[in-house]
């Protein structure tokens, strides 16, 4: 996954401390909450605590590394639901016209979820709390899923 070139890393790097937020901030539009505001005032103090921190120093690249990791967990998390086989394809496609719905008022590269996308497939992958999901889904399947979601605007 590509770092700005001022990346601190470790638990310095922003878009380490932004990717939870915009976690929250999908499960929010995911169930609903779809108002830039209410999501805004649905955030608790410490996720306004960190985008303040974070404020204007932010570089494109912080958001996009940091949007990245957020598909990546919210993919993640089909496998922990138990999901059937047939769905799990559809779930892959739901979850990310999710993302990139939420994340659309984000300053993030949206074309590097194509870019990047051998890359975040490889850290579901390693990521993956049920071994059943990712035999569901494969890499093929998610790039697939990725270029047709970023280019069908």
């Amino acid at each position: 996954m590509q770092s700005c070139d001022d990346c601190p890393g470790s638990v310095k790097c922003t878009s380490l401390h932004l990717h939870p937020i915009l976690v929250r901030v999908f499960d929010l539009y995911a169930g609903g909450t779809q108002d830039k505001f209410d999501i805004l005032f649905s955030l608790s103090e410490e996720d306004e605590e960190a985008l303040e921190l974070c404020d204007a120093q932010v570089s494109r690249e912080c958001w996009t590394k940091a949007a990245l990791l957020a598909i990546a967990e919210v993919v993640g998390r089909i496998g922990a639901g138990g999901v059937a086989p047939d769905d799990a394809e559809q779930q892959l496609y739901n979850a990310i016209r999710t993302a990139r719905a939420a994340f659309e008022r984000f300053p993030w590269h949206m074309e590097e979820l194509v870019d990047q996308a051998p890359g975040l497939y490889a850290l579901i992958q390693e990521q993956c709390p049920s071994p059943q999901l990712c035999d569901q889904i494969t890499k093929r399947a998610f790039l697939k899923a990725c270029k047709e979601i970023v280019y069908a605007r």
